[in-house]
């Protein structure tokens, strides 16, 4: 009980001061994931040892279950805030990046990964896989609010919310396959990818999320037709139908992130409330209740004795997959991404590719599956080294954006 009221106490603590201080923290070098990981660390065990997340049970069980809430909550938020227009207009460089952008990602990861570690190939790519998806969690700290919608354009905004919402329910495939190959003989493991990960996970999770969000559309709409239903309840009527989704979706076997951003995209493309879905107030509320309390757990779990052991090959492979993982990869899709994306746009994506949340649950799912400790040493320091140099960089690359967009 004395944990999770000191637990209690600390998060809502960090709540408080991040929204009252929310607009002067979106201009400076310290973002909102940065400060609640740092407190985190703070009370945990190598700070005051105030929280100790083995005391709240299985340490990987916590992490894997707390990151999926918070990865639906924020892919509801993401979905709810992107445009329709937006979306027709990107699909051509979303597809690309969701594609030949994702297995490029895989692939230099995994590469990093079996040159810092000594990892066998399947090993080596399933820490890749793990590190693959741009966090949408992350993401939304950069590109939400007044700062962020002064000097990016939509289409920048957009384009980062849309790969980020789609790729984290993708990363499953390239996990699941990697995690399956380091269990079971090569023809074991691709029969069990295909039925289990491309055919319950990926197909399912199709089915679940457009019947769940087309059925909640709906709904809203009898309810409006009928004066049934309140302004003020379409908040809780959002966060409780992504948490109808994840449930169902788990519960058939199913890709739970796919579901849940699916069934928030067809949600809010058939409804005309548009006004309603507007980020102040879907995504801003949502994530300081939901994704902040993740990242302060976060903290409290970090293997900061575990990183000390790897040493220096694990910060170079931190170092490495900053600079390696993404802006390559975005630099030679340039050409498939324009006309609708410009240099200076891709050059922003390049490097705004953050690493998250999602990192966290596919790091937790891999070592429930493989006990191998390594995974969540490599992706929690990927993780924090990507939180710090993305959120420190964030605001003065967002001015230079801008203000070379002025020059042009």
């Amino acid at each position: 009980m004395p944990q999770l009221n000191i637990a209690l106490a600390v998060i809502a603590l960090v709540i408080i001061l991040v929204g009252a201080f929310s607009k002067v923290v979106k201009k400076s070098l310290v973002q909102e994931p940065m400060l609640a990981v740092v407190v985190g660390v703070a009370v945990g065990p190598y700070g005051l040892g105030w929280l100790q997340i083995d005391t709240w049970g299985d340490q990987n069980t916590v992490l894997e279950q707390a990151s999926r809430l918070t990865l639906a909550i924020g892919l509801m938020g993401v979905a709810l805030r992107l445009k329709r227009h937006s979306v027709r207009s990107l699909m051509r460089p979303a597809t690309w990046l969701l594609t030949v952008g994702m297995l490029g990602m895989w692939l230099l990861s995994s590469l990093i990964a079996a040159w810092a570690f000594g990892l066998p190939l399947w090993a080596a790519l399933l820490v890749g896989a793990v590190v693959t998806p741009t966090d949408p969690v992350v993401a939304s700290s950069i590109v939400t609010g007044p700062f962020a919608k002064k000097n990016l354009p939509l289409r920048v905004r957009d384009a980062l919310s849309l790969e980020s919402g789609a790729n984290d329910g993708l990363a499953y495939l390239f996990v699941m396959l990697a995690i399956f190959m380091v269990q079971h003989d090569a023809d074991e493991a691709w029969g069990r990818w295909a039925v289990q990960s491309v055919a319950t996970g990926l197909l399912g999770a199709t089915v679940i999320g457009v019947a769940v969000g087309w059925s909640a559309a709906r709904l809203l709409a009898f309810a409006d037709k009928h004066k049934t239903v309140e302004n003020a309840s379409l908040l809780g009527y959002t966060v409780a139908f992504s948490l109808f989704t994840l449930g169902m979706a788990a519960f058939v076997g199913a890709d739970a992130l796919i579901s849940v951003f699916l069934a928030g995209l067809v949600f809010n493309f058939s409804t005309d409330r548009d006004e309603e879905h507007e980020e102040e107030h879907i995504q801003e509320a949502v994530a300081k209740l939901f994704t902040l309390p993740m990242f302060v757990i976060f903290g409290i779990a970090l293997p900061l004795a575990e990183w000390l052991q790897l040493g220096w090959p694990l910060l170079g492979a931190c170092v490495a997959v900053l600079l390696l993982r993404r802006p390559p990869v975005l630099a030679l899709l340039l050409p498939l991404l324009r006309p609708t994306l410009q240099p200076r746009d891709v050059a922003f994506l390049g490097w705004f590719g953050p690493i998250g949340i999602a990192a966290v649950y596919y790091a937790a799912l891999a070592r429930g599956h493989t006990e191998d400790p390594t995974i969540w040493y490599a992706a929690s320091a990927m993780v924090t080294a990507s939180i710090f140099a993305h959120g420190i960089s964030a605001a003065p690359l967002t001015r230079l954006y801008a203000r070379h967009s002025a020059r042009k």
